[in-house]
């Protein structure tokens, strides 16, 4: 018995040792494989990021053979590239949940390596998951790879462009390499537009490495169109996935670069109805668009409408049609069935289209109301084209002692030699004016009794830059006061007597430069600027009354003449004296002294003629309203 006992003994001792060995043959492999570049860069327009990968642990026997396959981790960190969590949970997890649900990992068991790979993975094919047909492939390359020791493609650790532009020198771009040491950096192509799908000819420019580098070379640079370059790179090696979409054209990893179309800011605008290009294809121009951002002036944040959305994917854009025309009616459709219009009845919005290779264009929008805000929307833009350069105070500058003959010698044409001196001291001093607003107000009220305009620059501006639309000021010392872009948002009436335009800045802090009230003043027809500048528009429209009574900027080129004084004192003096009590020996005398046929009519009476003259009509003469004048008869 004793010895039965130790038999038995060892025969349960070898029978544990067996089931050991049986049970330490089977292997845990564990594989991954990315569910979305299987095809690329095949698939057009390939603008996906990288979305996933899917992890999974194969258990092999020692015959090869699959007995169990499991989820590992898909989803979580290593699966999903670093800030695409919330893409993965809302859009990838559904289709895999459902490839799981459906049976997908169950159908690998009891099949050998071989035996995978003759697995129909296609869409429609015996092995797939419906609905589900991209994760039944990765998942199958995911178990090739954990049964073959190899690894998925690992995404990259970058943050941002992997290949930033450096330069453009000629013909020549050259992109920085910040990609990993054993990436085998490798050009399919280059594509243009936001949406990658047109393949730029390969034999139209060389790529190669450079002192570790990317220069690429084309023979006629000048010869692309402007816009997005996408540079189509992957890792020969296999060892990493392409790079990712994932933040928009512009944030993504996707190296690029930008051919500029050449166009100023004053070279497009909108004409009330439509983007308008002065040059260039409309059809590119919206192929390139970044963005567009609509801002209504009680609201925090603008909604933003992408072409190609920041997962790379391509977005329900209804903002602009085909032809570059703003979608007024437009209904944007949220995931979840909600509707909500682009722009509301009465509202007013600022509009900002960004589009790659093209200057940023912001305008103003309000649906309903459009016709009228936007009335004289061309001539306001004319008017900004037309002043481009630096002003200073003109006053100060043609009061100057060494000009009193030329106030003196329209003067006398006039009202004769022996009242000269005192006509030509009231209209220096009529304009000369040093304080405004509330201060002026105190002192002539409604100026009924007489009144001095100030004419200088306020806020402590002494130089205002004009370029298209972007104004500036500087301070004496020529540090910067202000800086902003303007866009024209309707015409406005100085008390009824002059008309010019209105533009506003979009920028929040803009203070007392929000606005700019332009007269149609060009230095080609009156050789100075006429205009106010201030934070309330009811005030900029009121000449005696609110902050900027009794004040109209008077800007005068900076470096202009002494031609151009001339003129603009001559002018000055023709616009504020009363002709209509004189004769034509008077005209005539006026044109012997060299004033400008424009401002001189051949008609007669004078007075009449002129009140009706371009390009001052909306100035009427003479103007007892604004200045005391004196008891002279000849004024």
């Amino acid at each position: 018995m004793k010895k039965l006992r130790v038999v038995l003994a060892m025969v349960m001792a070898f029978c544990l040792v067996l089931t050991f060995v049986s049970a330490s043959a089977e292997k845990s492999l564990e594989g991954d494989a990315n569910v979305d570049q299987r095809n690329y860069p095949s698939t057009a327009p390939f603008i996906h990021p990288p979305f996933y990968n899917v992890k999974l642990i194969v258990e092999v026997d020692d015959n090869g053979i699959i007995t169990s396959v499991k989820d590992n981790g898909t989803g979580a960190a290593g699966s999903v590239q670093e800030g695409n969590e919330e893409f993965w949970a809302n859009k990838n997890k559904p289709f895999f949940d459902a490839a799981i649900n459906g049976g997908l990992l169950e159908k690998y068991v009891g099949k050998t390596l071989e035996e995978v790979k003759a697995m129909d993975m296609t869409s429609g094919g015996t092995d797939a998951i419906s609905g589900a047909t991209m994760v039944s492939a990765a998942a199958q390359e995911a178990v090739i790879n954990a049964m073959e020791g190899k690894k998925g493609k690992a995404f990259l650790p970058n943050k941002g462009n992997v290949l930033p532009l450096e330069s453009v020198e000629g013909n020549v771009i050259t992109l920085k390499n910040e990609l990993p040491a054993d990436f085998d950096l490798q050009v399919l192509d280059i594509r243009w537009s936001v949406y990658n799908d047109e393949i730029v000819p390969a034999d139209s420019y060389t790529a190669e490495l450079k002192d570790g580098k990317l220069v690429i070379t084309f023979p006629d640079i000048a010869a692309l169109k402007a816009g997005y370059y996408y540079v189509n790179v992957v890792d020969g090696s296999g060892t990493y996935r392409s790079p990712a979409f994932e933040g928009g054209p512009a944030a993504a990893q996707a190296p690029y670069f930008i051919i500029d179309s050449g166009l100023t800011a004053n070279d497009i605008s909108f004409d009330g109805k439509a983007v308008v290009l002065k040059s260039g294809s409309m059809a590119d121009y919206l192929k390139n668009i970044r963005h567009v951002q609509i801002l209504a002036d009680d609201a925090e944040k603008p909604v933003e409408q992408e072409i190609v959305g920041h997962h790379g994917t391509v977005g329900s854009f209804i903002a602009l049609d085909e032809n570059g025309v703003l979608n007024a009616d437009g209904v944007v459709k949220a995931r979840n069935g909600d509707e909500s219009p682009l722009f509301v009845d009465g509202k007013q919005y600022t509009v900002k289209i960004a589009s790659f290779g093209y200057p940023e264009l912001t305008f103003r929008f309000s649906k309903g109301e459009s016709a009228a805000l936007l009335e004289g929307s061309s001539e306001a833009k004319e008017l900004l084209d037309s002043i481009k350069g630096t002003y200073e105070p003109l006053f100060p500058v043609i009061t100057r002692p060494e000009y009193d003959q030329l106030w003196l010698d329209p003067c006398s044409a006039v009202v004769g030699e022996e009242a000269a001196p005192q006509v030509a001291d009231m209209l220096k001093a009529a304009c000369n004016g040093t304080i405004c607003g509330q201060e002026a107000i105190d002192a002539f009220g409604d100026g009924s009794g007489g009144a001095q305009f100030d004419c200088l620059f306020i806020n402590g501006v002494s130089t205002i830059t004009f370029d298209g639309a972007a104004i500036s000021g500087a301070d004496e010392s020529g540090n910067q006061v202000f800086s902003h872009e303007y866009t024209y948002i309707g015409k406005l009436s100085l008390s009824g007597m002059m008309e010019g335009y209105l533009y506003e800045t979009a920028d929040a802090d803009a203070g007392e430069f929000k606005y700019f009230f332009m007269m149609p003043d060009t230095p080609a027809t009156t050789y100075h600027l006429e205009f106010r500048y201030g934070s309330n528009t009811d005030d900029l429209a009121k000449y005696n009354e609110g902050a900027y009574a009794y004040w109209l900027a008077a800007g005068f080129p900076v470096g202009s003449d002494a031609d151009t004084v001339k003129n603009v004192i001559e002018l000055f003096c023709l616009e504020n004296m009363d002709y209509s009590a004189h004769s034509e020996e008077s005209v005539a005398q006026l044109k012997d002294l060299g004033f400008e046929g424009k401002w001189i009519a051949d008609m007669s009476p004078f007075g009449e003629a002129y009140a009706d003259a371009e390009p001052c009509m909306t100035r009427k003469r003479p103007r007892p309203d604004l200045y005391e004048w004196p008891a002279d008869p000849g004024l």
